[in-house]
């Protein structure tokens, strides 16, 4: 994996400063990457279920992009579920983006290890790996919590995206707010006990959000214009995918067989496009050719 591992303390003018204001600010940080990223001013943390639901991925890939694009910097922690999307979202669009570990950031002690290609493209793309915990320092449950402080306190605002009404998430909602920051949070169905935490925040004051625009207005930034998409400067298997689609939603087993390959990799490649603008989750593994 690219980049040595280097370390900052709290005395050093790259120590971001609204960590100095959270409860115990960690005394040193261990880094890879680029670490003039912690000094940006629109950092937005990302947290949520290791088990994210449909409903939440196509939210996060409805609200996300737009920001990112417009300069949003996301941290989030690098678990399975709401963090991957987090930072894979960042991935596809070429942007920068920040994993804060419960654990060491050298290659042995990555948690969780089916994530150590998604820690490679971090880096790769001009992101972040950070941890308070040293080299060799294994992972462990007890100290996940304390690496939700650091994720909540590197940042103006913490959007919760799913939650249960006893989870990690809240515990991050909690010591935003106690560190006086803004906390958003992605209303679920009322039905939905995975959403029953996230609905209660919104109930108790958290800033509900519909629409990119809501993020953006927080961090005084304005959407930034997508250029018109050319669809032959694609790679040649989002060609063919796009070729099949049209206005009409289509079922991705029926995408699969009219572009002549498995549901598993016509699935990611709508992923990609999607990303891009260049197609349409409708809900229910139905998709559309953008306008």
């Amino acid at each position: 994996m690219p980049d040595e591992i280097s370390m900052i303390t709290a005395f050093d003018k790259v120590y971001p400063p609204l960590l100095t204001q959270i409860h115990k600010p960690p005394a040193q940080l261990y880094y890879r990457g680029d670490i003039s990223l912690l000094t940006k001013q629109n950092l937005l943390a990302v947290v949520g279920s290791r088990k994210i639901s449909m409903y939440s991925r196509q939210a996060m890939q409805k609200l996300l992009p737009p920001c990112i694009r417009a300069g949003v910097i996301i941290v989030s922690g690098m678990a399975y579920g709401v963090d991957s999307v987090a930072h894979r979202t960042c991935v596809e669009l070429g942007a920068p983006t920040i994993a804060v570990l419960g654990c060491g950031i050298d290659d042995a002690s990555l948690y969780p290890r089916g994530n150590k290609t998604l820690a490679q493209e971090i880096l790769r793309g001009g992101g972040l790996i950070i941890s308070e915990y040293a080299p060799g320092t294994p992972a462990y449950i007890g100290q996940f919590p304390a690496r939700n402080r650091i994720i909540a306190g590197l940042c103006r605002a913490t959007l919760i995206v799913q939650a249960a009404k006893r989870s990690g998430s809240l515990i991050t909602a909690r010591l935003t707010m106690e560190s006086n920051r803004e906390v958003l949070a992605i209303p679920g169905p009322i039905t939905d006990p995975a959403c029953e935490g996230t609905n209660i925040l919104i109930r108790d004051g958290a800033t509900p959000i519909l629409e990119s625009t809501d993020i953006l207005s927080l961090f005084e930034l304005e959407e930034t214009k997508q250029e018109d998409l050319h669809y032959e400067q694609l790679r040649e298997d989002l060609q063919i995918i796009v070729a099949v689609l049209s206005a009409s939603p289509l079922y991705i087993d029926d995408i699969a067989l009219a572009s002549n390959t498995s549901v598993a990799e016509a699935s990611a490649a709508l992923l990609e496009l999607e990303m891009i603008g260049a197609v349409s989750n409708m809900g229910g593994m139905k998709y559309t050719r953008s306008a």
